[in-house]
């Protein structure tokens, strides 16, 4: 079994999604670095499916960025005790569901249309593919393979680590639990990507790369930071700090690029970019953001990310497909015209994404704090 046309594994960030409407529940300096992931890894995208730029550590390391702070921000709101228990882990599991799913459904139906219009027939085993989207099972194996939506994979491995939070969360009670879970983890997802990757890079690769074993020590380093941002509180640093981390880190991964999609994850690269994203993480946590521009910031790139990371390879398809075929020649043509491509596209997604959350997103949040109310769970 393929991937459907046009569905091959993007390297697209996990859920990008802020954790609660209250900010005492939020860690802002990881709401603006998720927002800047989302619209670094949806530009690396668009350059790429024009063949304008191919700058791979971007979207690989997006990735994992994407899983560091979704386990970060999960651990901070989220300790062991309230998801030691059958009723507080279903109650985490159905509000992490109705983040997730709403949108990423309507996602899923609008490719298949998409796909239809395009190919003139429907893909094959829609209902059994709808079953593994709706309830994310496709993510306990190849995801990249049963995955409806573009990027989707990342979906699936990530309701898995959901699956596996309260077991993680018990482990990081003690120190001991913590460095021999977090150092088995690595192991583990060190020997996956050097036996699917290894020096061939990703093109061969592509599919078996993509499973839950490559991501685990990148969620479980995650759960540390926002564990101990959680317990330590945070050192309230100069936004500016953040700044200067985040543009290092991007200079570093473009600096990191090379001619073959996957080396960055082995070697040097393989070593250093890791560290860095880390350090990203924990520094991105440590932010004192007060100022009314900085918050208003956060919120709207809280608001943007899920819909971002959904919605862009929709609104370059819709374009490719349908309303501009010689989009990607023209744009090899013309670096100008290319730019203009990736700009309009941007604003596009950001519009839409917008009206997602307010349509979608936050009335499947507001659906799951309701059901949940009145089941008393």
């Amino acid at each position: 079994m393929r991937p459907l046309p046009g569905a091959e594994p993007a390297r697209t960030p996990a859920a990008g999604i802020p954790v609660s409407a209250s900010s005492r529940e939020r860690v802002l300096g990881w709401d603006l670095l998720r927002g800047l992931c989302a619209l670094t890894v949806m530009s690396y995208h668009l350059l790429a499916w024009q063949d304008i730029a191919h700058l791979s550590p971007l979207g690989t390391y997006g990735v994992y960025l994407f899983f560091l702070l979704s386990g970060a921000s999960m651990a901070y709101v989220y300790d062991a005790d309230r998801v030691a228990t059958w009723r507080g882990a279903w109650r985490f599991l159905v509000t992490r569901w109705f983040r997730l799913a709403p949108l990423y459904l309507v996602a899923c139906l609008v490719f298949l249309a998409m796909l239809a219009a395009r190919n003139g027939y429907w893909a094959s085993e829609i209902p059994f593919r709808l079953a593994l989207n709706a309830s994310f099972a496709f993510g306990v194996y190849d995801p990249a393979v049963w995955a409806l939506a573009v990027g989707g994979w990342s979906l699936g491995i990530e309701f898995v680590f959901y699956l596996a939070f309260p077991f993680l969360m018990q482990a990081a009670r003690t120190r001991a639990g913590r460095w021999v879970t977090l150092a088995a983890l690595v192991v583990l997802q060190a020997g996956w990507v050097l036996s699917t990757v290894g020096q061939e890079g990703l093109v061969t690769a592509g599919v078996a790369y993509h499973q839950v074993p490559g991501f685990g020590a990148w969620f479980f380093a995650g759960c540390l930071i926002g564990q101990l941002r959680r317990e330590q509180g945070g050192r309230a640093l100069p936004l500016a700090a953040g700044v200067l981390a985040w543009c290092a880190l991007g200079l570093l991964l473009v600096m990191a690029s090379t001619s073959v999609a996957g080396a960055e994850l082995v070697g040097w690269r393989g070593l250093l970019l890791p560290l860095a994203c880390v350090g990203t993480v924990w520094v991105s946590g440590q932010l004192r953001v007060e100022s009314p521009s900085a918050l208003a910031g956060a919120d709207l790139l809280g608001r943007l990310t899920y819909g971002v990371y959904l919605i862009h390879p929709l609104v370059y398809f819709g374009l490719a497909w349908f309303i501009w075929p010689g989009a990607q020649a023209a744009a090899q043509a013309s670096a100008l015209l290319g730019m203009g491509v990736t700009l309009g596209a941007v604003l596009i997604t950001c519009l839409l994404a917008v009206q997602g959350y307010r349509w979608i997103e936050a009335p499947g949040q507001r659906l799951a704090k309701g059901l949940l109310r009145v089941r008393g769970s």
